[in-house]
């Protein structure tokens, strides 16, 4: 199942107030979930969950990819061999290893963290 939700009080900004922000996303993943907070050109902040269900790791994983799409900056999270599976199979499909900002170790983390640390990759 995959689910997407916007988050309460994120606004667009105001064209004339502040430097665009950069589209970024921060994954929080392990082998049965994954939980993408993102933002786009806007700085809209949305979260999406991916679930590995029973799908092959694979296609798990290129479904994570498409999620994150085309940002500017991209930071991976989670325990172990998955975490490090996704990075892979990022700059397998996208071709850009430098949009990689960083790739850490992590247990679990909540939707609160993770809009946090994409608010302060965006900027």
């Amino acid at each position: 199942m995959t689910m997407t939700t916007g988050i309460p009080g994120a606004q667009p900004r105001d064209p004339g107030s502040t430097p665009r922000p950069r589209p970024s996303a921060v994954v929080w993943i392990n082998g049965r979930e994954a939980v993408i907070a993102a933002t786009d050109i806007d700085g809209m902040i949305m979260l999406s969950t991916v679930e590995r269900g029973i799908r092959s790791e694979g296609e798990y994983l290129a479904t994570v990819v498409r999620r994150i799409g085309d940002r500017e900056r991209v930071m991976i999270l989670g325990p172990g061999s998955t975490r490090i599976a996704l990075e892979r199979a990022y700059v397998a499909i996208n071709r850009r290893p430098d949009r990689l900002i960083d790739v850490e170790p992590a247990g679990a983390i909540d939707e609160e963290d993770l809009v946090e640390r994409v608010r302060v990759l965006a900027a």
